[in-house]
């Protein structure tokens, strides 16, 4: 999405530290917000480390998986927040020494006043942060006196905070923070029964995938690798390559793991690939086509991460360098950039799922992240979409925003650092519902996009959608009229557009999310297994819908919500 209308990028980094003991500090929602910035992803929580989402938290009552973001006073933008590390002023409160920090000395402070917080072996003051902070001072306190590395990769694993917090940097950390906080989520895990509080359940070491078998064939044209996940959700899209020269890369997503086929082929091979899935058992074809058609004698050499498996929570982040194809505008203040990946890579953004751009700002390393869209909704598809060397993003452009003047003044031919895909939204989901009703404000239609795209096209597909479009201004509606074309030719979709700041020209709805409008735009039935609710946008209008939906008795399985 634009994605976003979240966040200053590291103010969400702070908010993943819900790993304070929960008497500690009062829990609020953590909190993505959605500005004009991002949101990003969420991570899965580990018994003997530090809770998070918070036990309260938001995220544990919907799929949201949303944080709360606070008003920042005036001048406390991510800007501002450079222009300040830029001012000569001592950001470290230790004078600029660089000194040795244990973990008894750490813990001290941790005082709204008096804030550290250790990121891989780097201590940082993160007291003049406080006040730039988009979730807030108390989320941000969460990780104040504490090591906040594991919770920082699995949420937020790709935000540059060496970049962000450089001015702040106290020392090294001299050895891990003490175990007590880990006995603590333990008390807060505990649940009270009849006959008082039940122990934690015991802990268990986490049995690692069992590894994919690999495989290989060739005709007198192709060589075919051939991976046999047994994951039956698994997706072509899941699937992405990299290559240079013969160095040959392939990473397939399968559930909460990668593998890796890391191979130095044998022969040369042309930048075509093809890969198809047996959604029965889930056995992958990568299907090369070879330059010459000569046998091979063997596949290649077998290369560093060849068979290997990750946690997909510890993957490393990776960017291409990518080059801006076409930039056409689509409103007033929004942008649709392709942009085509390099040479050798083939990229399918799965459905819902973003990716992030990042480039540096006076000096700091900034990070957006936005969900891939179609090349269009009516006309003809970009077929280099589906050949995963194109990716198309609707972006909107904030004059005072950190990243997005550099983005409004990208051209042909200029270079784009663009990560791998991230996201948690299951396209199966589309396949068993039969109503889908999509709830998006501003830039929050982006996801939305894909859904529609992916609904209209299966020729298979009976799924009824409809999407209640929130904007501003009339100007502000993005693809308005290819909206309105592809209702008039589908019988199965349908728009509403509500207004908050109409003119006296406007003759449709105007107003904001309510819970009346909400049931008034849902389908009557009676087994609401067969809807899906999805919504985005600012994080106060997805807290809307994620707690209507709730009220009218849908449960998590019924609802999507796309951010955080």
């Amino acid at each position: 999405m634009s994605q976003k209308q979240s966040c200053c990028f590291l103010g969400r980094v702070f908010q993943l530290c819900s790993s304070k003991s929960q008497d500690k500090t009062k829990k609020g929602s953590p909190t993505p917000s959605r500005s004009s910035m991002d949101y990003k992803m969420a991570g899965k929580d580990n018994l003997l480390q530090p809770s998070f989402p918070a036990l309260n938290s938001q995220q544990r009552l919907s799929d949201a998986k949303a944080r709360n973001k606070v008003e920042l006073k005036p001048g406390r933008s991510l800007m501002d927040w450079i222009r300040l590390g830029r001012s000569g002023e001592d950001l470290t409160g230790v004078g600029g020494k660089v000194l040795e920090v244990d973990a008894e000395e750490l813990a001290k402070h941790n005082q709204i006043n008096d804030a550290w917080i250790a990121l891989r072996g780097k201590v940082y003051n993160i007291t003049p942060y406080m006040e730039y902070h988009p979730g807030g001072e108390e989320e941000l306190m969460r990780g104040a006196g504490i090591d906040g590395t594991q919770l920082f990769d699995e949420v937020h694993k790709w935000v540059n905070y060496e970049s962000m917090l450089e001015k702040c940097f106290v020392g090294k950390l001299k050895s891990t923070p003490p175990a007590h906080r880990r006995e603590s989520l333990l008390k807060a895990n505990s649940t009270e029964s009849k006959n008082g509080p039940m122990s934690p359940p015991a802990f268990k070491v986490p049995e690692s995938p069992t590894l994919p078998k690999f495989d290989w064939f060739q005709t007198k044209t192709t060589v075919t690798l051939v991976v046999y996940t047994k994951w039956k959700s698994m997706k072509s899209d899941f699937v992405v390559i990299d290559k240079q020269g013969n160095n040959f890369l392939a990473t397939l997503y399968i559930e909460d793991y990668i593998y890796y086929l890391h191979i130095e082929l044998a022969e040369a091979i042309s930048l075509h690939y093809e890969v198809k899935v047996n959604t029965d058992n889930g056995k992958v074809d990568i299907i090369l086509t070879k330059e010459s058609e000569k046998q091979w004698p063997s596949v290649g050499k077998h290369l560093q991460k060849h068979n290997k498996t990750v946690k997909l929570k510890d993957q490393e982040i990776k960017y291409r360098t990518c080059s801006v194809d076409s930039v056409s505008q689509v409103t007033h203040d929004s942008k649709l950039l392709c942009l085509s990946l390099p040479e050798g890579t083939r990229m399918c953004v799965p459905v819902g799922y973003h990716v992030h751009l990042q480039h540096k700002v006076s000096g700091m390393e900034v990070v957006r992240s936005y969900t891939a869209v179609t090349a269009t909704l009516t006309g003809e598809q970009d077929p280099r979409v589906k050949d995963g060397s194109v990716i198309y993003l609707m972006i909107k452009i904030y004059k005072n925003g950190a990243l997005t003047p550099w983005i409004d003044s990208l051209s042909k031919g200029d270079p784009v650092e663009v990560s791998t895909f991230t996201g948690d939204f299951s396209e199966d989901r589309l396949s068993v519902c039969q109503n889908l009703v999509m709830f998006a404000a501003g830039t929050g239609f982006t996801p939305m996009v894909r859904l529609i795209h992916y609904c209209i096209e299966d020729t298979k597909s009976r799924v009824n959608l409809k999407l209640v479009f929130f904007n501003k201004r009339e100007e502000d509606i993005l693809w308005y009229d290819q909206l309105q074309s592809l209702a008039e030719k589908s019988d199965r979709f349908s728009c509403d557009y509500i207004l908050s700041e109409a003119d006296s020209g406007w003759s449709g709805k105007t107003g904001r999310i309510t819970l009346d409008l909400m049931k008034a735009s849902l389908p009557q039935q009676t087994e609401k297994s067969n809807l899906l609710i999805c919504a985005c946008g600012p994080t106060p209008f997805t807290n809307l819908v994620t707690k209507f939906a709730k009220e009218l008795g849908y449960s998590e399985s019924e609802y999507h919500a796309f951010q955080g």
